[in-house]
């Protein structure tokens, strides 16, 4: 697949919150994380790059150093290049390298004039002795640079119609272009009567200038002036373009900086809806590739505009725009879009960070492609792990299903409140790889298995030794089972095909041998030391003494909570001792 232009990473120093961290972005990134985490930061730090506007103090988290921010541009390939004029290909040129480009804006001092910001580009020396260096590129550069990447779009500024503004004259830019020629030739005429050199300039000017001269000659008369008014361009009457708010009940018309935040919010995400249905199917037949920055799109919509409003900006990635936004709702990131997400968070030692993308992760840890997209698939589904700073890892649907209320129940917290996903894997054998994949993300894991797991996987994940003198134990005792009870065994370990007893009952029996307990707890302390929790008497459902697996059983577990039969339970104790243990890791330091 040909690569589109993209700014595909960004490095941020000493803005705000952002001490010095790189964010790596696709067509369509989303930066999740908890309010004031820095998301908004990450956004500035992109429009800076790509703008014209120096920076106060507000910005600088350490006013006595420089704000930088570097982006990493890819995509500039022979077909854009061969499409620009010979001057500005040849200003690009001596910086390419793979057909990417480093761009870095250093700002030393705060409230420092625009004019006097740096713009570097990074020369690559390969082959050469003397390393690569940033150097000041000349104006056709920084020219065709701005035509590749122009100033971003920016939406979180709600308070006010600075967005509808610029969405306007996105819009708008059919018309700009069907009518500019009729508008040249109005302007040109009514610049003739404004320009001092013009021969058609108007009688009120000259007279003006005259008389302004008379009063100064006593006071300097080697000098005078002349009025000059620049005629106005298109894109200047577009700028100022606005619109009325008319309520239909009353007639009345608002101005509509004058209306709620939730009617403006609504009133820009109407108009980048509309930008996507004019943008569809639409080749971006300009060497352009615009960024579209929107923080919490979501913000004062209902649950089905967010849907509608998250499919609009998808759209919009994928007709000219790259799209970076910030969000709280889990709803702007669906399993298809999970992987690249960002996952941006803050603590004092370290400022504003991010932890590592899931895509980039289960790269790291998987070799296998089939085996990756497996992965991602089975974690990408469960995108409340993105917003968590904890996973918890189940293997069934009862655990699923009931956890959360009995966690509640027996604590009086809820794994909201402890920042917790509950993530349902794909299955089991998954569990050594979504551990190290989570692990990798920085993000603090636990997992709890049936008995099962400790027999058919955990040897083999390294969680257990071969030779572990407790798992022989109750290999042992399957032995007296099979014989007993006619149960198949393979390697030793029951299975449930042509067995007269199924394998999950299997490892119910041998869990409730007297002989087998004491293993058992041991095998329970190994694996929970290594983040594991596993069910000593087979599965949930018999340590909460459940009759079944079907949602009759839970909805009647769940009504029987409400009514406090807590401590009827079977495993009361094993199961207080199991929600100490998933608080227990829910503060762990990250």
């Amino acid at each position: 697949m040909k690569k589109a232009l993209e700014l595909s990473q960004i490095t941020i120093s000493n803005l705000r919150s952002i001490q010095k961290e790189s964010f790596p972005l696709s067509h369509f990134t989303a930066l999740i994380g908890y309010n004031n985490a820095g998301k908004t930061n990450i956004l500035m730090g992109i429009r800076w790059l790509l703008s014209h506007f120096a920076l106060d103090i507000s910005y600088f988290d350490d006013p006595e150093k420089p704000v930088e921010v570097e982006g990493l541009f890819k995509g500039i390939s022979k077909s854009i290049l061969d499409r620009l004029e010979p001057e500005k290909r040849d200003a690009l040129w001596p910086y390419l390298k793979d057909e990417s480009l480093r761009v870095k804006k250093i700002q030393r001092i705060p409230g420092e004039l625009k004019e006097n910001l740096e713009l570097l580009v990074y020369i690559d020396r390969p082959g050469q002795k003397e390393k690569g260096r940033w150097e000041r590129p000349n104006f056709v550069f920084l020219e065709t640079f701005e035509q590749l990447f122009p100033e971003p779009l920016t939406i979180w500024d709600y308070k006010g119609n600075q967005a509808v503004a610029k969405l306007l004259h996105e819009i708008l830019k059919p018309l700009e272009r069907r009518i500019s020629y009729e508008f040249k030739d109005v302007i040109e005429r009514f610049g003739d009567l404004l320009s001092s050199s013009s021969d058609l300039r108007a009688q009120e000017l000259k007279i003006f200038d005259q008389d302004v001269n008379k009063k100064l000659n006593p006071l300097f008369p080697s000098i005078k002036v002349e009025l000059d008014i620049p005629p106005p361009s298109l894109e200047t009457f577009l700028q100022a373009a606005s619109l009325k708010v008319i309520d239909e009940d009353d007639g009345f018309e608002r101005d509509l900086k004058n209306m709620g935040a939730g009617s403006q919010r609504a009133i820009q995400m109407a108009l980048v809806r509309y930008l996507a249905e004019i943008k569809k199917n639409h080749h971006n037949h300009f060497i352009s590739r615009k960024l579209l920055l929107v923080d919490s799109p979501e913000l004062f919509l209902h649950p089905q505009a967010v849907e509608l409003v998250r499919v609009s900006l998808k759209k919009l990635s994928n007709e000219g725009f790259q799209v970076v936004f910030a969000t709280h709702s889990a709803q702007m990131v669906t399993s298809e879009d999970v992987s690249t997400s960002l996952l941006i968070r803050k603590n004092r030692n370290r400022g504003t960070f991010m932890r590592k993308r899931m895509e980039d992760a289960v790269h790291q840890v998987i070799q296998g492609a089939p085996s990756q997209l497996q992965m991602l698939f089975s974690l990408s589904n469960s995108n409340e792990l993105l917003f968590a700073d904890y996973v918890l890892l189940t293997e069934g649907k009862t655990e699923w299903r009931l956890l959360p209320a009995l966690f509640e129940k027996m604590t009086g917290q809820s794994f909201a409140l402890i920042k917790c996903a509950l993530v349902r894997q794909g299955g089991v054998s998954n569990t050594r790889k979504s551990m190290q994949v989570l692990s990798a993300m920085d993000m603090p894991v636990r997992a709890i298995v049936d008995l099962d797991y400790a027999f058919n996987h955990a040897v083999y994940d390294g969680f257990l030794e071969k030779n572990d003198p407790d798992l022989e134990t109750c290999m042992n005792l399957f032995k007296e089972l099979a014989f007993r009870e006619k149960i198949r065994l393979v390697h030793g370990i029951p299975v449930t095909k042509n067995s007269r007893v199924p394998a999950a009952q299997a490892f119910v029996m041998m869990a409730a041998m007297r002989e087998a307990k004491g293993a058992l707890q041991n095998i329970h302390y190994k694996l929970q030391k290594k983040g594991i929790w596993i069910w000593t008497q087979g599965a949930i459902e018999e340590h909460l003494g459940l009759e079944g697996k079907n949602e009759q059983v839970w909805n009647r577990f769940i009504e029987g909570l409400k009514r406090d039969r807590l401590k009827k339970l079977p495993d009361y104790q094993g199961i207080r001792a199991l929600c100490d243990w998933i608080i227990e890791g829910s503060m762990v330091n990250w």
